[in-house]
C-alpha cells in the first residue's frame, strides 16, 4: 500500500514538474522578434499589414487537439517587434469551418491545461445582447495567456474563441 501511495505521489511529483515555468512567445515566435524573423521562420511570402497602427502578420491557420484556429502576430505601433499572437474560431457563420462550435472551448481548454497546468483564473459572465462569456487565463514570468469564448445564447452555436499570447 505505501508503495503505490510512493508510486502515485512520484507521478504527481513528475506531472507537476513537466509544466512550464515560463513561457515566452507561441511556438517559434517569441517576443521581440521582427516580423522579418517571424516571416522566415514561417517560410510566409506575405507581408504584413497596418491597421490601426499595429503591424499584422497573418499566418497558415494550426489545428490545436483538432481545433482549427486562424494565425495573427501583431506589433506595436513603431515597433515592429513581436508583441502579441493571436489565434481565433468563429462559429455558426456561413465561412466557419464545418463541425466548429463553442464546445471546441472546452477542447481547447483542456489541451491548454495539459501544455501550461491550471489556469490562473476562470470567469463565466453575461455580456450585450444575450451573449455569455467564458474566460481562462494563465500567467508566467514573460507571458500571460488569456481564451475567451464569446457566444450567443439567443442564436444556437454562433460565436467565436479568442486565445491571445502577450509578454508581460
Amino acid at each position: 500500500m505505501t508503495a503505490i501511495r510512493l508510486l502515485a505521489l512520484a507521478g504527481l511529483a513528475l506531472g507537476l514538474s513537466a509544466q512550464p515555468q515560463d513561457v515566452h512567445g507561441w511556438d517559434k515566435v517569441r517576443w521581440g522578434m521582427s516580423m522579418e524573423q517571424v516571416r522566415a521562420a514561417y517560410a510566409i511570402d506575405a507581408r504584413p499589414e497596418t491597421k490601426d497602427d499595429w503591424t499584422l502578420l497573418e499566418l497558415k491557420p494550426v489545428k490545436i487537439s483538432g481545433v482549427e484556429l486562424g494565425v495573427q502576430v501583431g506589433a506595436r505601433p513603431g515597433s515592429g517587434k513581436v508583441s502579441s499572437v493571436r489565434l481565433w474560431s468563429y462559429f455558426g457563420l456561413s465561412n466557419s469551418r464545418p463541425g466548429a462550435g463553442a464546445q471546441d472551448f472546452d477542447t481547447l481548454r483542456t489541451a491548454l491545461i495539459r501544455q501550461y497546468g491550471a489556469p490562473a483564473n476562470e470567469e463565466t459572465r453575461h455580456g450585450e445582447n444575450f451573449r455569455i462569456i467564458k474566460t481562462v487565463s494563465w500567467t508566467f514570468p514573460s507571458t500571460s495567456i488569456l481564451m475567451t469564448l464569446e457566444a450567443s445564447t439567443s442564436i444556437p452555436n454562433l460565436g467565436n474563441i479568442d486565445l491571445l499570447y502577450t509578454p508581460r
